[in-house]
């Protein structure tokens, strides 16, 4: 592997593990387990699902929609799909997905950036506005 995809290798691998890391965090300051299971089960889920609808769509199958895995990727499972993108090399490729993918992407690793550095006040503050 060349030094340029091994370091996208682990670009990819922290993003993978950054919501499972953050949420051992949580779960050690605040002995509040539930970011940490939701992430994980989510993640396992979502790729889940990903693999199933892939073997659907080899085979001419009814296929899982498009919304229902962008809501489980928002539901916490956007490492899983992340995952699955790559590993299954599905929903990878498709623009219009892919936008909305990692706007959702961006909205979860916004809102651990402002609770781990703006202590919540942040996106707090924004939403008390409406």
């Amino acid at each position: 592997m060349s030094g340029s995809r091994r370091r996208v290798a682990w670009v990819f691998i922290v993003i993978v593990l950054l919501p499972v890391m953050l949420s051992l965090w949580v779960c050690y300051r605040s002995a509040n387990a539930i970011p940490l299971l939701v992430y994980v089960l989510m993640g396992i889920g979502t790729f889940l699902l990903y693999r199933v609808d892939k073997n659907r769509a080899i085979h001419g199958q009814w296929r899982i929609p498009e919304s229902s895995l962008q809501l489980c990727a928002l539901f916490g499972g956007w490492s899983g799909a992340l995952l699955a993108q790559q590993y299954l090399r599905h929903k990878n490729r498709k623009v219009s997905f892919q936008l909305v993918f990692w706007l959702i992407v961006s909205v979860h690793l916004l809102v651990w950036g402002d609770w781990l550095l703006f202590k919540q006040h942040f996106f707090y503050a924004l939403l008390g506005n409406f």
